[in-house]
């Protein structure tokens, strides 16, 4: 998708990350995780296929999906901002894999 989006959904997911307790963050390490495998893929360091299916586009549904569920568990200004950048990011991303956006 672009350098950037990966770069915000990081920035997103680290943010998302110092804002949970700790009993809670399952979701912000998955998120970081991924998010941080996405900028090594937009940096050109890795390119996996998981069959005929682009494993980035496996990353984005993860982020989207991810940010959709932190969206839904946050009240912050900040976390819900992370969590939404986190979840349009995972969006644009399968959506334009799949030639839509």
């Amino acid at each position: 998708m672009g350098i950037v989006l990966a770069v915000s959904a990081l920035a997103a997911s680290i943010v998302l990350l110092l804002q949970h307790k700790k009993n809670k963050r399952i979701y912000p390490i998955v998120a970081a995780v991924v998010s941080g495998l996405e900028v090594a893929a937009a940096l050109g360091l890795f390119q996996l296929h998981l069959g005929s299916l682009p494993l980035v586009v496996i990353f984005g549904a993860a982020l989207a999906v991810i940010g959709a569920i932190l969206y839904m568990q946050t009240s912050s200004k900040t976390a819900v901002t992370a969590a939404s950048i986190l979840a349009f990011v995972g969006a644009l991303q399968v959506l334009g894999s799949l030639g839509i956006g």
